[in-house]
């Protein structure tokens, strides 16, 4: 069988991935990974939403991260269950949700997993005026 012909010479970075599963979570640090963030913003009559979304990319053969996983740069601190509901983007700099997963295949074996997802921010600049 040949090798898979992707490059994965930008996943060099390292990412934390949190998954919550009943009373236990699992913090995972891939020092093999890919992520990118992008911000927009839009305005129309009724306000401004900022968008942020990202892109993370983890080479490997199994899935590295489910929907609702956390993610952020860099390895991150211990979080226990209790303390989920506030590990929140909001409330944590540089921590996303993922909403979307896709694993990618090359001649019918895993080889990398995609992940992503959008968070949105409203101002209404209505009430500005």
């Amino acid at each position: 069988m040949s090798r898979c012909p992707v490059d994965y010479g930008l996943c060099d970075m390292v990412v934390t991935v949190y998954h919550r599963e009943g009373d236990a979570v699992t913090k995972v640090v891939h020092e093999r990974a890919f992520f990118d963030q992008r911000r927009a913003r839009k305005v129309d009559r009724e306000g401004a939403a900022a968008a942020s979304s990202f892109l993370l990319v983890i080479p490997g053969d199994t899935p590295a991260v489910q929907i609702g996983d956390k993610v952020m740069l860099g390895e991150g601190p211990e979080v226990q269950a209790e303390d989920w509901a506030r590990f929140i983007p909001s409330l944590v700099p540089g921590l996303v949700v993922v909403s979307h997963v896709d694993v990618k295949y090359w001649r019918g074996r895993p080889v990398h997993t995609e992940a992503g997802g959008t968070m949105l921010r409203f101002n209404n600049l209505a009430q500005n005026r």
